[in-house]
């Protein structure tokens, strides 16, 4: 487990699969997802994924909402909702994905939820390989 400057925890679950954890409270900046990127980038030299797991609330700016799905070799984004009155990807982000081509699914945060949303990650990243 990692933590980042800003309030942010990386576990890494798999060669290529990080759960990434946002602290309650936290507004994310575009510099925020640079230290992020800068992270993964020399975590993984490779493809990965992120499973994002929101079980802290929390926003981003807008020039931070551009940047999150465009990460250096991201392949895939899954999404943990704890709130399921919110289950939704935010409109800029849902824009990037489709930009840039990540295939982007929500799950309920239960324990077959992360199951199966790391399943579909390994998935995604065994067709991109």
């Amino acid at each position: 487990m990692v933590s980042l400057s800003f309030g942010c925890t990386i576990n890494h679950l798999d060669s290529n699969i990080a759960e990434v954890i946002v602290d309650s409270g936290v507004e994310l900046s575009i510099e925020m997802v640079e230290e992020l990127d800068n992270y993964l980038k020399g975590f993984y030299p490779h493809d990965f994924a992120l499973l994002v797991n929101k079980k802290n609330k929390y926003t981003y700016t807008y020039e931070a909402q551009l940047c999150l799905a465009s990460l250096e070799h991201q392949r895939a984004l899954a999404i943990l909702y704890h709130d399921l009155q919110n289950e939704h990807i935010p409109p800029l982000l849902s824009q990037r994905v489709a930009l840039d081509n990540i295939n982007v699914k929500i799950f309920p945060a239960t324990k077959l939820g992360q199951n199966s949303a790391i399943n579909w990650l390994k998935d995604i990243l065994s067709k991109t390989a």
